[in-house]
């Protein structure tokens, strides 16, 4: 499985979104937030297979959303954004 994934320095922590299937999480250093990012789709993907509910799995962001995430103050370009390749391997 590919996703989209961003991640981006928010104050002093950093924020991670996957957009194809709106999920988030944060850490304290990317790598904590990257790894949490894993570990948030994998529960996500265990719930939405558990509930029978495989045909709803893609949710892309909102682009409201995703320009929110991306976009968040007039100063946006004192900003790094990674976008970074993420593949997962789900039974």
């Amino acid at each position: 499985m590919n996703l989209t994934c961003f991640v981006k320095k928010e104050g002093t922590q950093y924020a991670s979104l996957c957009v194809e299937l709106d999920v988030a999480s944060c850490g304290d250093t990317e790598e904590e937030a990257v790894n949490g990012l894993k570990d948030a789709i994998e529960t996500y993907l265990e719930f939405m297979r558990d509930e029978g509910r495989d045909n709803e799995i893609y949710r892309p962001v909102p682009m409201n959303e995703l320009k929110d995430f991306l976009f968040t103050d007039p100063e946006r370009k004192k900003y790094t954004i990674k976008a970074i390749p993420l593949e997962l391997e789900y039974a």
